[in-house]
């Protein structure tokens, strides 16, 4: 990419105006009260979702090591509105940070399918994981420097859209938060995370209502999937900034539509 991706989702003014007018919400919010709620998770919040706490549980290292899928190749897993996939293209829409032709053991790095409305259909291969499962080669296998050896990674992560645009998703809710910017946090090989949220809007009938701060969203990411309801046809790419860590750095990106579910809220009263 170059620099007009920086600038792909409005002018540097847009972005710059939706900043300030945040941070002047934020500076008069107030904490939420924590519990388990009906909450709609923005792209940015359903890429961390599906990179940190399903990503690295369907890599087929981190299952022969015991995550939590192990075993679980055609069980229903999350909503049947829910489908996952990990991608060497940048689908729905261009410049994902993760884009790569051809992975670093020369497989092509297709559309891997992880969840199809609802079912685990696959783990991440490189070929020696692939040749003790069975199966081909995804495409996963990426190396950051020239010496390193070649493991199993992520590419493009992310939830496809539905059909329902985002308008009336928000005006079919009764009541719920909506969960806008991602923070820090944890996830483990049993898909339990805690992330923090960077704004939360109380939605109310439809209507907005409420800015909280000091959001955080928990639980067990399965189990939030499973929950799931409504999901948008608004589509963006999310987290393309960072990289993924994990024994290596790997430049990766996910995202997703607007997804309506439940999950545990952390927060205090001010």
């Amino acid at each position: 990419g170059g620099w007009k991706d920086l600038w792909r989702y409005g002018a540097w003014e847009e972005i710059v105006e939706k900043a300030v007018k945040r941070a002047q919400r934020l500076l008069s919010a107030e904490f939420p009260k924590g519990g388990r709620m009906k909450v709609i998770l923005s792209p940015e919040m359903v890429g961390l979702i599906s990179h940190e706490a399903i990503g690295h549980t369907v890599e087929a290292d981190f299952v022969l090591a015991g995550a939590i899928t192990k075993g679980k190749i055609g069980k229903r897993v999350a909503s049947e509105l829910v489908t996952l996939a990990d991608s060497g293209p940048s689908v729905h829409i261009p410049g994902a940070s993760g884009t790569l032709l051809v992975d670093d053991e020369g497989v092509m790095t297709e559309r891997t399918v992880i969840i199809e409305n609802g079912i685990l259909k696959s783990y991440l291969h490189n070929r020696e994981s692939a040749a003790s499962f069975g199966v081909a080669p995804t495409g996963n296998a990426r190396a950051y420097e020239y010496s390193d050896e070649p493991i199993i990674r992520m590419r493009n992560t992310y939830i496809e859209p539905g059909e329902m645009s985002l308008e009336k998703l928000l005006a079919s809710t009764d009541r719920a938060l909506l969960l806008e910017g991602a923070g820090g946090g944890q996830a483990d090989a049993n898909a339990e995370f805690m992330f923090g949220v960077q704004e939360a809007t109380l939605i109310e009938k439809g209507k907005r209502k409420k800015t909280f701060r000091g959001v955080t969203i928990s639980g067990n990411a399965f189990d939030v999937l499973a929950s799931v309801d409504a999901i948008s046809k608004e589509f963006r790419w999310a987290l393309g900034a960072g990289h993924c860590g994990k024994f290596q750095r790997a430049k990766v990106d996910a995202g997703g539509a607007y997804v309506r579910c439940e999950a545990i809220i952390g927060g205090r009263h001010g």
